[in-house]
């Protein structure tokens, strides 16, 4: 799905349905159970992170061990809402200190994960992971050590109910984009969601990322976003068909992969193309919306320039003098580029492993040309000026 093409279809009076099925041809939007827990990544491969409550009367507990939901061990201990706890990784344990204006507190000693729960009726938690500071209702924040074969590191994740609390703190689109176009990114949302389930990726400790690696979850910072926050809660409330079951993209009964991205160059990817194998209901269709600047003010056409050193560097080589785009696929985005060093080596590489490495929005690629500066003495290498068709993510 476009998100870009999903906000014009509202604005030109589609349905989330009809949207959804646009962009998923041959499936179904149906009841689905997704009464599941969650668990998020916030915070991965750090040092350390802190929390408090944001209320000053709230509270937080503390356990010892990643305590499954559910269960209600005895707590470590429970803190009032002036103390702040930070958690630090250190040789493969996560060690807990407590501090507050009014208190002292004892060192504590280290375990390979703690867990920390509060009432969501009464307390907010801020959650500090270097110069940023979210904010979390719901569920509980699981702080554990991850090792691998060169290091340990922390991961920290949030586990909640993904029917509700979940998609509230989805952060992909604008709340004050039309009902419609929310509604079907709450749906597409919650359906890949339920894909990401079946196991706990051992690198981050967690179901899912809170990025656009996977879904952008901001937490309870999105419904209580001033004036526009609670059409978002509003619109995933509307998807609900009951407290465990909600609306979802499905294919003979079951939850498809519902990717989707911001915009397109006029038409959506046949996922073949990016992938290389075939899904029936991730075929390119027209997305004229995406070309439309009063609609993808930011991406119906943009440029970048790309400098000599990250060139060189995304192709492997010592320079690239040269590079040649050598074939598109049927929506016109790059397949294959081709880039060449002043000492007759070249290298060629996919569109979408280009874009990633020089971090271009999208492989919709066009009008691309060289920039030779003259300094006093010497050529410098050239740099690239890539204008560009709009953005892709996958």
């Amino acid at each position: 799905m476009s998100q870009i093409g999903a906000r014009g279809q509202a604005l030109e009076g589609k349905t989330a349905n009809e949207i959804l099925n646009y962009y998923y041809p041959g499936t179904s939007v149906t009841p689905f159970p997704d009464n599941h827990l969650i668990r998020v990544n916030i915070a991965n491969l750090v040092n350390s992170v802190s929390l408090k409550t944001i209320e000053p009367t709230g509270q937080f507990t503390l356990y010892r061990g990643d305590v499954p939901m559910g269960e209600n061990p005895e707590p470590f201990g429970v803190y009032s809402g002036d103390t702040t706890a930070l958690f630090t990784n250190f040789a493969g344990t996560v060690v807990p200190a407590l501090s507050s204006p009014t208190a002292k507190f004892a060192p504590i000693n280290p375990e390979t994960a703690w867990t920390v729960r509060w009432e969501t009726s009464t307390t907010t938690i801020a959650f500090t992971n270097g110069a940023t500071t979210s904010r979390y209702k719901y569920g509980q924040i699981v702080f554990k050590s991850v090792k691998n074969l060169l290091t340990s590191y922390l991961a920290v994740t949030n586990t909640l109910r993904l029917h509700d609390e979940y998609l509230w703190g989805i952060g992909e689109v604008p709340s004050s984009w039309p009902a419609a176009a929310l509604e079907a990114q709450a749906i597409a949302a919650r359906t890949y969601a339920l894909g990401k389930l079946s196991r706990i990726r051992s690198e981050c400790d967690c179901n899912i990322y809170n990025t656009t690696v996977d879904q952008n979850f901001v937490g309870y910072a999105k419904e209580t976003e001033a004036i526009w926050g609670i059409k978002w809660k509003e619109a995933v409330s509307r998807t609900f068909v009951d407290a465990d079951n909600a609306f979802t993209v499905t294919l003979n009964g079951r939850p498809i992969s519902a990717f989707y991205f911001s915009s397109s160059g006029g038409q959506t990817q046949n996922v073949k193309d990016v992938w290389g194998n075939p899904i029936d209901y991730l075929q390119g269709v027209p997305d004229p919306w995406s070309l439309d600047p009063q609609i993808n003010k930011r991406y119906a056409l943009w440029s970048r320039i790309v400098p000599q050193p990250t060139m060189s560097q995304a192709f492997g080589l010592p320079d690239v003098v040269f590079f040649s785009i050598d074939s598109r696929t049927a929506t016109g985005s790059i397949s294959s580029i081709t880039g060449f060093s002043s000492n007759g080596a070249k290298v060629t590489l996919t569109g979408e492993v280009f874009r990633s490495r020089v971090k271009l929005p999208s492989t919709w690629i066009h009008n691309s040309r060289p920039i030779i500066r003259l300094p006093l003495v010497a050529i410098d290498c050239p740099e690239i000026t890539v204008p560009m068709m709009p953005l892709c993510r996958i």
